[in-house]
Parts: structure tokens; C-alpha cells; sequence
């Protein structure tokens, strides 16, 4: 029986630590999602949104929502488990979190 202890295996698309490092030189602004599936916690590393892309996923959400989803995460896909692509509650849990890179921004708004 397996305990919620165990160290889980890791499945990054055998990336290494210096490609990964590449990712954030090239991109500037690149991030990981991490989703957990019983003992394996699948790796997927993503770019931020261009406006093109952006306003692609925009013009398909409008019909299909899911489809958008495909849209933004092959827009921004840098490299890592294919299982976050095949899988469709894998690739959920991913869109939740790319949801949150489009929405996770504060601004304001100052008189001078």
C-alpha cells in the first residue's frame, strides 16, 4: 500500500535543468505547471501568452471553450509531459492554471 509520503516520480518530458534554464533566457517570463495524478506529478513549462495568441484563444472561447483551451496551451507549450496534452483531466487541471496566468494580474489605477 502506498502512503501519501512517498516521493513521487517526476515526469518532465526528460527536460534538463539547463534547457529548462534556456526556456526562462529565451522567454524572459516562462513558468512551470505541476499536476499531481496519484504517485506521478506531471511537468509542463509554458510561455507567456503573445497578443496574437491571446486573441486567438479570445475569437474560440466565444464557441468552444475547450478548443481555446488546445489554442493556449499550444501557443504557449514550451516542452515537458505529453500525458498534460493526451490526458483530458491532465489537460483540465493545466488550462485552470493557464487561466490564472490571463487572469492572475493586479494592476491600479493612481490620480496624479
Amino acid at each position: 500500500m502506498k502512503t501519501s509520503n512517498e516521493i513521487p516520480r517526476v515526469i518532465n518530458g526528460a527536460l534538463t535543468e539547463s534547457q529548462v534554464a534556456a526556456f526562462k533566457e529565451k522567454h524572459r517570463k516562462s513558468f512551470a505547471v505541476e499536476v499531481r495524478d496519484g504517485d506521478e506529478v506531471h511537468v509542463g513549462y509554458f510561455k507567456r501568452p503573445t497578443f496574437e495568441t491571446i486573441k486567438a484563444v479570445t475569437k474560440v472561447a466565444k464557441t468552444d471553450e475547450v478548443e481555446a483551451g488546445k489554442v493556449m496551451f499550444d501557443n504557449c507549450w514550451l516542452g515537458g509531459s505529453e500525458e498534460l496534452r493526451t490526458d483530458a483531466l491532465l489537460f483540465m487541471a493545466v488550462q485552470k492554471q493557464l487561466g490564472a496566468v490571463l487572469n492572475g494580474f493586479q494592476s491600479l489605477i493612481k490620480n496624479l
